[in-house]
C-alpha cells in the first residue's frame, strides 16, 4: 500500500501558466521533499523554492499546450473553478489567457503526495486549509479522506475528465470513478456537451472551438495536425504511438488506436476515460 506524505504549503499563480490539473506550491517545510526519490532530470527540479505540482486522476482541457488550446470558455473553467477553491482571487490573466499576470495568490492549503513523475512534479491531492491534516504527516489510502481534495470535488462537479494511470491508487481511482459516473448520468459539467465517444474532426479549428474532448485525445490529435496534411494518414500516426495502455479489466492495449474506430472523419471512443490507465511518460 502506497505511502503518501501530507505537506503544508501556500499556492502560486501569479507569474505563471496553470491550468485545471497543474499549479505551483510551495512548501512550508523545504525539507519534507526529501520523502521523494529524485532522479535523472527531475533532480534539477528538487530545490525549485514553488514547485509545479501534476494533479492525479484528473485532467482538465488546455488553456495552452504547445501554441493551441480547447475551447476557451470551458477550458478556463476549471482553472477558475480551483482557484475558488483554493481561495485565490483577484486573477488578471495575460491578453493571450496564457499566463495570470497577477493574483492575490499564496493561498494555504495542504498537497498529499506519494511520488514525483519523470518531470519532477509531485503527483498531488490537493487540500483546502481547512482539511484534517497534519503537516508533515505519513498516511496511507485508508487513511487518507480522498474526498476531501480538490481533485475529487472537481470531478464530482463534471469540471474535469477522470484520467488514470496504471500507479493510480485503485482505492481512490475507484471512489472518483462513482462521482464520475454520476455526474454523467446527470449530464454535469462536461458531460452534458462532451464528444470524446464520438466527433467529425474537420480541421484545428474543430479542436480549438467546436468540441469538447478528453485533452489526452486533444493532444494527440492536433501533433497529428502539427506534422501531417493528409487525414487519411491519421489512423497509421495513432497506430505509431506506443502509449501501452491497460484498462481497468487489465486487458492491455498498445495505444489509442486500439480503441479508436476512425471512419473517414468520423472518430469513435467507446471506451470510458475512467477504464483507461495510461502508462506515465
Amino acid at each position: 500500500m502506497a505511502q503518501y506524505k501530507v505537506i503544508a504549503g501556500t499556492f502560486h499563480v501569479k507569474g505563471f501558466s496553470p491550468d485545471g490539473d497543474s499549479i505551483r506550491f510551495q512548501a512550508k517545510d523545504q525539507s519534507h521533499w526529501e520523502f521523494f526519490t529524485w532522479k535523472g532530470d527531475a533532480a534539477a527540479k528538487k530545490d525549485d523554492k514553488r514547485t509545479q505540482l501534476r494533479v492525479e486522476s484528473i485532467d482538465a482541457r488546455e488553456t495552452h499546450y504547445e501554441g493551441y488550446h480547447q475551447p476557451r470558455t470551458f477550458a478556463l473553467a476549471a482553472l477558475e473553478s480551483l482557484l475558488e477553491m483554493i481561495g485565490i482571487k483577484n486573477v488578471i490573466y495575460s491578453l493571450s489567457q496564457t499566463k495570470i499576470v497577477d493574483a492575490d495568490d499564496g493561498k494555504s492549503g495542504f498537497i498529499v503526495s506519494a511520488s514525483i513523475d519523470p518531470f519532477g512534479r509531485p503527483v498531488s491531492y490537493l487540500f483546502p486549509k481547512s482539511a484534517n491534516l497534519t503537516d508533515g504527516a505519513i498516511m496511507d489510502s485508508n487513511s487518507l479522506p480522498i474526498e476531501d481534495s480538490l481533485n475529487f470535488e472537481l470531478a464530482r462537479e463534471g469540471l474535469v475528465y477522470p484520467t488514470f494511470y496504471i500507479g493510480t491508487d485503485r482505492a481512490f481511482a475507484e471512489k472518483i470513478r462513482a462521482v464520475v459516473a454520476r455526474a454523467r448520468k446527470t449530464k454535469r459539467g462536461i458531460w452534458s456537451i462532451d464528444r470524446t465517444s464520438d466527433f467529425t474532426l474537420y480541421d484545428i479549428r474543430t479542436l480549438q472551438e467546436d468540441i469538447l474532448l478528453l485533452p489526452k485525445v486533444f493532444r494527440r490529435l492536433v501533433k497529428f495536425f502539427d506534422n501531417n496534411s493528409d487525414f487519411g494518414m491519421l489512423s497509421d500516426y495513432m497506430k505509431r504511438q506506443k502509449d501501452k495502455l491497460e484498462l481497468w479489466d487489465g486487458t492491455k492495449k498498445e495505444s489509442l488506436a486500439d480503441l479508436m474506430k476512425i471512419s473517414g472523419r468520423r472518430i469513435q471512443l467507446k471506451t470510458p476515460p475512467e477504464d483507461i490507465l495510461f502508462n506515465p511518460k
